[in-house]
């Protein structure tokens, strides 16, 4: 049996167990179902896990029928090939030598790494200016990405270049004229914003090198370009099918790409009638990605609605909760987190669930009456109980560990704990 035979199998099997147990319409009936429904959850996300990362690669090998193959270049520690210009955070680049290793290189050497693992060149702290000439002399040399941070830092007056826009223009059309995609995407935001005197702002201009970069392979661009299919923008018309596959190509290329996995997410979260069939497993597993670099609290928020949507699929009772398998503590945290980065959306939403879950007891279920005083779960602070005899129960029966698992940073550890 193939991998996804034997998977699929297993789930036919859980699916037939939990057809036998008690329906889910009773707290008791819950409190059977809910350990095996849990366990139906981790099969079935293994199993569309799998299967999506056959399609993504599937849908990289397509861009590459139809745009080219990508370039690729051999780390020179691992020796192993790497989009090298797909994405800018996927190697390191070293100033001394022009060289770079991939970022797993990085990783496994970044302790103690006090020389460059190429020319062997001892690393001193140098000033922005004595970076800046480094950076010079490699664009000098004919290293693409030494001239597009000479022409970016030229043009903006950073990283201890002085204000030079016309000769950085130069610097930064010398690259995009070798077709190196950073550079490409750069002028083409310089188009867009209109950001400098030495050009003028060209949508047009700034749609065509967008694509360019994008069909040349690189992730920012074409997660930029799903956003612009998704919403119809500028010359780009709608195009949910082509936002899915742009957004899917970018996460092909970089699967830490914010805005492809945001993208990702979000197709199978919100409807787009994109997908026949969105999962609510992999709306978590892209959003939790997205959480890691989140800067407007926006992954959090629909990470945490995401969960929610999961346990409801999961369990699909009109019970409470089951201690134990509680999604609450955990769409509290997340709401929190994203309130605390500042997106107002995410105390909204919060305040409505606090004053929905402040009517009845977090165990009992019982009604609470005008003037009675609830006790809170001091660890997760998303339970209220009636009664310390309820807060003791539920607290044995499984609230436990639904305060522990709450702050499990990743989703896949978060379902599987």
């Amino acid at each position: 049996m193939t991998d996804e035979e034997r998977m699929l199998k297993e789930i036919a099997e859980q699916k037939v167990l939990i057809d036998t147990l008690p329906p889910g319409d009773t707290y008791e009936g819950s409190v059977y179902r809910a350990p095996h429904q849990k366990r139906l959850g981790q099969l079935e996300f293994q199993y569309q896990l799998l299967v999506e990362r056959k399609r993504v690669a599937r849908e990289l090998a397509n861009f590459e029928e139809k745009y080219g193959a990508l370039s690729s270049e051999p780390c020179l520690i691992c020796l192993d090939d790497i989009h090298i210009h797909a994405g800018e955070a996927l190697a390191q680049y070293f100033l001394c030598c022009g060289g770079f290793i991939c970022t797993i290189c990085v990783q496994s050497m970044k302790f103690g790494m006090d020389k460059c693992p190429l020319c062997r060149t001892q690393f001193v702290e140098k000033t922005a200016e004595e970076g800046a000439a480094q950076k010079m002399s490699l664009a000098e040399r004919g290293v693409l990405w030494a001239q597009k941070n000479v022409g970016k830092g030229m043009i903006q007056g950073i990283e201890g270049f002085e204000k030079q826009e016309d000769t950085g223009l130069e610097w930064l059309k010398q690259a995009a004229a070798q077709n190196h995609p950073s550079s490409l995407m750069c002028l083409s935001n310089l188009y867009r914003e209109g950001s400098t005197s030495v050009l003028r702002k060209s949508q047009e201009k700034a749609d065509e090198l967008l694509l360019k970069a994008a069909n040349l392979g690189f992730a920012s661009a074409n997660s930029k370009l799903a956003v612009y299919y998704l919403i119809g923008f500028n010359d780009f018309e709608k195009d949910p099918v082509e936002a899915y596959f742009r957004a899917s190509v970018a996460f092909a290329l970089d699967d830490k790409n914010q805005r492809a996995v945001n993208l990702l997410g979000g197709f199978h979260f919100d409807e787009h009638h994109v997908l026949p069939e969105p999962s609510p497993y992999l709306a978590c597993y892209y959003l939790n990605i997205a959480t890691n670099e989140d800067t407007d609290g926006s992954a959090c928020y629909s990470y945490g609605k995401a969960l929610f949507k999961l346990s409801d699929h999961l369990q699909n009772y009109n019970g409470f909760p089951v201690p134990g398998f509680d999604v609450t503590p955990a769409e509290y945290f997340w709401l929190r987190k994203s309130r605390d980065i500042g997106l107002k959306e995410a105390g909204e939403f919060l305040r409505k669930l606090q004053s929905k879950d402040q009517s009845h007891c977090g165990y009992c279920v019982r009604k609470v009456q005008p003037g009675e005083k609830l006790k809170e779960c001091s660890k997760c602070r998303a339970r209220l109980y009636c009664s310390k005899e309820c807060q003791i129960e539920a607290w044995w029966a499984g609230h436990n560990k639904d305060c522990k698992r709450a702050k499990i940073s990743t989703f896949d550890d978060y379902l599987n704990v």
